[in-house]
């Protein structure tokens, strides 16, 4: 992150704000935007984690966290231990009753208490900035952002990071039991009342969109709008616009919560590889002319669901278990654990000992990722914590992958074919476009499509070196639209689009009033 241009020292042309959770995949698209409006001009102020302050400050903006009553906890209440932060005073305070399941509560359950708690101290911080935010770019996730920019009367610009509010179709009728809670509908309410909003009106939890303009990072063909009745009803009016994929290996976050402490392993699971290292033998293995195959589930899975059940991110529609055989567990029932090391057993039998492969395998930050029921690590396999992954995929012929968006689209943009196994969210949807467009392979419901047998086949077509290798072929041309789209180029002239229109009709209101007095 060193050497980054930070913004300049003469007054900002515009002030913008951004809000976001401490999440690898939502932070990682926007830090090209920050530097982008940075090198424009633009002073930026991130609100966020604590821990995401580094490399906001070297994507040139200025860290702000959020901040609750009795608590240090400076981010957006998302895993148990952030709600642990929050007394039982608090807890009651917002109706959440005594003894009350985290379950019950929390993320994403917990959007609106979250903005009755941090919108004080919030908007006392907005209003402190000099000079005053132009406009506000946000994760949809986040209600307080949302009411925020109404309050201060300035544009809301949401950045969407998966690839359109379709891919939370399949959750829209939980959501709305969700909200029927208490602990919703009384801040719901305390909001309404104190700040003129009703969040509920136009949105719901999860998917706080802009009325003004919401950016989704990916492009047209792969672009999945509101398909639910009620997502059409509450915001299907509102605009999306296509920015492409934004990323830059220069700001960027590998995983979440990565320390310098945390274990590396070679590929005999034991000595410590550099990334440089690990760079060069992908290099040495090409110049061989051997394949290279990455693997990796993202920071999800074998992260904050490493020892949890997958639970309801995995049970919906999109993703479900229909057809497994009687008293056979789901993948609901599954911890991240246990699906992430069923991959990791396919992958070892399905390529392990391929003279023609070397396959690097990026685990995450959990210290148990290989220990059970595995075999041993393959020769031809190279094991890490976490790795450069934009340098990575620029080296690779293929990628297993869980599917997460910006996976997708970063590795698209290098027309790089994927073999997806989705686990939640947006993945299933994701892994339908891979095989719609014909870049890849999807395994819908891996716990029944996903096996040494098949993964070696899909790979093999994956690989395939007969000049005109369709899945190469396609992920190329998606790799060209994803470049046409502009990414964080296209992005900061949108914001700063929207910012222009509305000072130029707060402007002209000023003066029709002014006249008219």
């Amino acid at each position: 992150m060193a050497g980054l241009t930070a913004c300049k020292e003469t007054r900002p042309k515009q002030h913008i704000v951004f809000m976001n959770m401490a999440a690898t995949g939502h932070m990682n698209p926007t830090l090209p935007l920050v530097s982008e409006l940075c090198s424009r001009g633009c002073h930026v102020s991130y609100f966020v984690e604590d821990s995401m302050r580094e490399v906001v400050e070297a994507a040139g903006a200025t860290w702000h966290p959020f901040q609750y009553p009795d608590s240090d906890f400076t981010g957006i209440l998302r895993n148990s231990s952030d709600f642990a932060t929050l007394s039982p005073s608090t807890l009651a305070g917002l109706g959440i009753p005594e003894g009350a399941s985290l379950q019950e509560y929390g993320f994403p359950i917990s959007s609106i208490y979250n903005a009755q708690l941090v919108l004080p101290s919030l908007l006392d911080s907005l209003r402190s900035l000099d000079p005053a935010p132009a406009a506000i770019v946000y994760e949809p996730f986040l209600a307080c952002a949302r009411v925020a920019a109404h309050v201060l009367g300035v544009p809301a610009i949401s950045l969407f990071t998966m690839p359109g509010p379709g891919v939370l179709s399949g959750a829209s009728d939980a959501m709305a039991q969700a909200e029927t809670k208490p602990w919703v509908q009384r801040p719901r309410r305390w909001i309404q009342e104190k700040h003129g909003l009703d969040l509920l009106a136009t949105g719901g939890l999860m998917e706080f969109y802009s009325p003004v303009e919401n950016l989704v990072t990916t492009i047209d063909s792969l672009f999945m709008p509101a398909t639910s009745q009620r997502q059409i009803r509450l915001f299907g009016d509102f605009p999306f616009r296509c920015v492409g994929v934004m990323a830059d290996e220069k700001v960027r976050i590998e995983h979440a919560g990565c320390g310098s402490d945390r274990p590396k392993w070679g590929s005999d699971y034991s000595k410590a590889s550099s990334s440089d290292e690990v760079l060069e033998r992908l290099r040495e293995a090409r110049a061989s002319g051997k394949r290279i195959v990455f693997v990796s589930l993202g920071t999800v899975a074998t992260g904050r669901l490493w020892t949890l059940p997958l639970g309801h991110t995995a049970a919906g529609t999109a993703n479900n278990d229909a057809g497994r055989p009687e008293g056979a567990r789901g993948l609901s029932e599954y911890t991240g654990k246990e699906l992430c090391q069923h991959v990791y057993r396919s992958c070892f039998e399905a390529l392990g000992g391929d003279p023609n492969i070397l396959a690097l395998l990026a685990t995450g930050l959990c210290d148990d990722a290989l220990e059970g029921l595995l075999p041993p690590v393959p020769s031809n396999f190279l094991v890490q914590a976490t790795v450069p992954q934009l340098e990575v995929l620029k080296l690779c012929d293929a990628f297993v992958t869980h599917g997460g968006a910006n996976s997708m689209h970063e590795a698209l943009s290098f027309g790089v074919p994927l073999a997806v196994v989705p686990i939640f969210g947006d993945q299933p949807f994701n892994a339908d476009s891979v095989a719609r467009c014909g870049a890849g392979v999807s395994f819908r419901n891996p716990l029944r499509t996903l096996d040494s047998s098949s993964l070696r086949s899909a790979v093999q077509s994956l690989l395939q070196l007969e000049t005109g290798n369709p899945y190469r072929s396609a992920a190329l041309e998606v790799s060209k639209q994803l470049a046409d789209a502009g990414g964080a180029t296209a992005a900061a002239k949108a914001v700063l689009d929207v910012v222009r229109v509305h000072q130029a009709e707060t402007t002209h209101l000023a003066t029709a009033k002014a006249a008219g007095a």
